[in-house]
């Protein structure tokens, strides 16, 4: 897709972003591990790209380039904040560009739902409590009368069984 200029509406814009946002939250979660820094990366390069339109109308592959954009802006994240240490070999594991389609998009969701129906239940519930509702470990303990310390079994059990089917967290948060 091109801008083709400063005086082209913003509907191909806005095309832009119902094509690709989901796309975009989905590469750049892979290197923040944090969904809401990741909607506010993919937010400010897409209104940079608005507020440049201009400067776009040569570009022959806009999605190439606002991937580009979205990755290094998430890399940009990363050293800012320092959450962890980035190294080329975890930078290969994740998924490219080009892979993250609509179609891939879905599978993963699907294996996802399948992965967590195997879980045991209270393993399952432990999961989606601390890292989907964002609950504490005291409070899921109190909810489910165990005590923290089973919370932090079942969390590293269901944990173990993600990472051993190569479910990483970010995945797990963008796609729940």
């Amino acid at each position: 897709m091109k801008i083709a200029g400063p005086n082209k509406s913003e509907a191909e814009f806005e095309q832009l972003v119902n094509d690709y946002y989901g796309q975009l939250c989905s590469f750049s979660v892979q290197y923040t591990n944090s969904l809401p820094a990741t909607e506010d990366i993919v937010q400010d390069v897409l209104l940079k790209l608005l507020e440049n339109k201009h400067h776009l109308a040569g570009k022959d592959n806009l999605k190439s380039y606002t991937f580009r954009s979205v990755r290094n802006a998430s890399i940009d994240f990363i050293r800012k904040n320092r959450t962890h240490l980035f190294t080329a070999l975890e930078e290969a594991s994740y998924l490219s560009e080009e892979e993250v389609t609509e179609d891939v998009l879905r599978e993963k969701h699907e294996k996802l739902h399948q992965l967590l129906e195997q879980l045991p239940r209270q393993e399952h519930r432990a999961l989606i409590a601390v890292f989907v509702e964002n609950k504490s470990y005291k409070t899921v303990a109190g909810e489910m009368g165990i005590s923290i310390n089973t919370v932090k079994t079942h969390l590293s059990r269901a944990m173990k069984y993600l990472r051993k089917h190569n479910i990483k967290i970010s995945a797990f948060l963008f796609f729940y």
